[in-house]
């Protein structure tokens, strides 16, 4: 099984760049009116854990939050691999050096080609994990934080977009040109337009390379489903 992890990713920009390898057999909306906050943390955390995690990660701590391994529906696999992800395997370190340039760029200390210049330096180190991983574990997951990360900035910047959500298609192909594993797609959000910049909104995005039939789904449900798949 592989998971993509796509952060923010959203079914409207999706349609717009007609990315059809992202959208896959089945695709649609997810809902995430169940939590007050569309916190990136919590989300992939109860995607993980199939419950609601919003209660169990304070804000000013939500990204030092772990879980261990038993905690997720990864016990139910012989072997792993997760690469950045949220809650479990996050690159603390770098995703901190992208919060403080996200705070220096409102502080007009820092601008935005820095910014972006990190955020797509961790994509493709990630990136090429992720791919060498393939066909070598029994569950895969890779977290991409892309969409969301240039999308706080620049989400209002249609060419920037546009380019963000070609790659994120390109790498879609990638995986499914390599295997015809069962390949789930999930976002923790999706994203609205706020000038320029982005912000997050109450519905993800999800595909599977099968038939779940699943209408709109909560982040939630999925732990059954990936449980299902080892079967």
């Amino acid at each position: 099984m592989i998971i993509l992890a796509l952060d923010a990713l959203d079914l409207k920009m999706v349609k717009r760049y007609r990315c059809k390898s992202l959208m896959q057999r089945e695709h649609g909306q997810t809902d995430i009116s169940e939590f007050k906050l569309p916190r990136t943390v919590v989300l992939w955390a109860s995607f993980l854990t199939g419950v609601n995690m919003e209660s169990k990660i304070p804000i000013k701590t939500q990204w030092s939050f772990k879980l261990k391994r038993e905690d997720t529906f990864l016990r139910f696999f012989r072997d792993y691999k997760a690469i950045d992800v949220p809650a479990l395997t996050y690159k603390d370190e770098e995703h901190a050096k992208v919060r403080r340039l996200l705070k220096a760029y409102f502080e007009e200390q820092a601008d935005v080609e820095e910014y972006d210049e990190t955020i797509w330096r961790i994509h493709q180190e990630n990136k090429k994990e992720f791919l060498s991983s393939i066909g070598e574990h029994e569950i895969l997951i890779g977290y991409f934080d892309l969409a969301d990360s240039i999308g706080h900035l620049s989400f209002g910047i249609s060419e920037k977009m546009e380019v963000v959500y070609r790659e994120l298609e390109s790498l879609a192909e990638e995986v499914k040109s390599s295997t015809d594993e069962f390949l789930l797609v999930v976002s923790d959000h999706g994203m609205d337009a706020v000038g320029r910049y982005g912000d997050h909104t109450m519905n993800g995005f999800y595909s599977a390379n099968r038939s779940l039939k699943l209408g709109t789904p909560g982040i939630t449900d999925f732990y059954r489903i990936i449980k299902e798949g080892t079967r």
